[in-house]
């Protein structure tokens, strides 16, 4: 299926966006789909580690599980769906720019299977405004001076 692409200058340390974008426990605060997520078990952020999210779909709350594929602090963050008939292949790049800031490359696939082929389609066109949108409040709450603290570590 087609690869959706977006991005966006932050005004943070490459490493500082990685942290916060790698950390579970803040999904729902810049992707407003997301109810809840977490790592199963919580532990050092590392390929193949294995994570949760409950998001809003079409048709009400799905949990979906995912893997870690790619783990470069600073530099690249990849996640893969491990079940159901859709699964997602995100891929986050962070290259410095302007001195202190990062620019954000995010990639996301779908890949259905049976009738997830059609759910896969319906979840492309979604990621298609959800993704900028959900880049824009990534920048919008990192970029923040009242920014709290990180939710905790993984």
């Amino acid at each position: 299926m087609k690869v959706i692409k977006s991005s966006t200058q932050i005004a943070r340390a490459p490493r500082e966006v990685f942290d916060y974008v790698s950390d579970a426990a803040r999904l729902h605060e810049w992707q407003p789909s997301v109810q809840e997520a977490g790592v199963e078990p919580p532990g050092v952020r590392q390929v193949g580690m294995r994570g949760y999210e409950v998001r809003t779909v079409p048709g009400g709350k799905q949990k979906i599980r995912w893997e870690v594929t790619e783990c470069e602090p600073a530099s690249r963050w990849a996640i893969e769906g491990i079940e159901g008939p859709v699964r997602a292949h995100v891929v986050i790049s962070l290259t410095p720019s302007d001195g202190t800031g990062t620019l954000v490359e995010y990639r996301i696939q779908f890949e259905g299977r049976g009738i997830g082929k059609l759910i896969g389609l319906m979840a492309t066109r979604g990621a298609r405004t959800e993704i900028p949108a959900s880049l824009a409040l990534l920048k919008q709450r990192l970029e923040s001076s009242d920014r709290t603290q990180p939710a905790g570590s993984l």
